[in-house]
């Protein structure tokens, strides 16, 4: 691994990037880690993208890795969302330090659907969204209008993956979900 960089912040110690797994557009980078990437023509999400995506050195060596969701994963929102909202971020990527061989994408949720996917992340475990709460949505997207695209467009569209507690569980808590 390459030295990277050095936080004030947290420590002195150096950063070396988090392995970027192979995606594909079923099967893609979501939840809080694509919640810290945008294009930059994007203003929403959450700003954290250091501990992220690289790691410290040292003892014992870190075990940080990236999830994600999609076809064959634990959470796959593929069934009602399809593709929607998937990107190939390879270039960002690359931008922000991280070794992204030439030529190999890297699909990304934007947040809109990497909320969808914590969302249900909660919903199949039979439980109310405690990570995707609307304390949280309103800190991730700034205005009335994109949340009303969030649940339109994508939270919504969880319900046909849904049935018997889950499906009652979601009917409840797309009611909580609002600009405040």
């Amino acid at each position: 691994m390459n030295e990277l960089s050095s936080t004030k912040g947290l420590t002195d110690a150096l950063l070396y990037p988090v392995p970027i797994p192979n995606t594909e557009p079923e099967r893609y980078i979501s939840f809080k880690h694509a919640l810290n990437l945008r294009f930059p023509d994007e203003d929403t999400g959450d700003w954290h993208f250091e501990p992220y995506f690289f790691e410290q050195t040292g003892d014992p060596p870190a075990q940080k890795h990236i999830l994600l969701s999609g076809k064959g994963q634990k959470i796959d929102t593929t069934p009602s969302l399809g593709c929607q909202g998937v990107r190939d971020m390879s270039a960002l990527l690359s931008q922000q330090r991280l070794p992204i061989p030439p030529g190999r994408p890297v699909y990304v949720a934007n947040h809109y659907r990497a909320i969808a996917d914590l969302a249900m992340l909660d919903l199949q475990q039979i439980r109310m969204p405690r990570i995707a709460d609307n304390q949280a949505i309103n800190s991730w997207l700034d205005t009335a209008e994109q949340i009303n695209h969030l649940k339109r467009n994508y939270l919504e569209r969880l319900a046909i993956q849904l049935w018997g507690k889950p499906q009652a569980i979601f009917k409840q808590w797309i009611k909580t979900v609002k600009f405040t």
